[in-house]
C-alpha cells in the first residue's frame, strides 16, 4: 500500500510542478502584453484619459485574480497532500491481519 501512496505523492507533484511552470509562463505572457499596452498608451495621444484608466483598471483586476488563482491551487494542493500524508499514516499504522 505504501507503493500506492509515494505513487500518488510524486503524481502531485509533478502537478504541482507542471502548474508552477504554466503559471509562470502565463505571468511572463501577461505581463509582457501590460508593459506593451501600457508602452503603447504612454506613446500615443489618441486614448483618452479615461480609457486608460479603463485599460489599466483592467490589468490589474487580471493580474488579482490570476494571483487569487494562484493562491486556490496551490491551496487545493496543500489539502490533497495532508490528506494523502493522514491516509498513509492510518493505512501505516491498521494493524495487519
Amino acid at each position: 500500500m505504501m507503493e500506492y501512496n509515494k505513487i500518488a505523492k510524486q503524481a502531485i507533484d509533478f502537478q504541482k510542478s507542471s502548474f508552477t511552470s504554466w503559471y509562470n509562463a502565463v505571468t511572463m505572457v501577461q505581463d509582457q502584453a501590460a508593459s506593451a499596452v501600457d508602452t503603447m498608451m504612454n506613446q500615443t495621444s489618441l486614448v483618452p484619459e479615461e480609457g486608460r484608466q479603463a485599460i489599466k483598471s483592467w490589468v490589474n483586476a487580471c493580474q488579482e485574480e490570476r494571483n487569487r488563482f494562484k493562491s486556490y491551487v496551490e491551496d487545493s494542493f496543500r489539502d490533497l497532500e495532508k490528506n494523502l500524508a493522514r491516509e498513509s499514516k492510518s493505512v501505516s499504522t491498521k494493524p495487519k491481519n
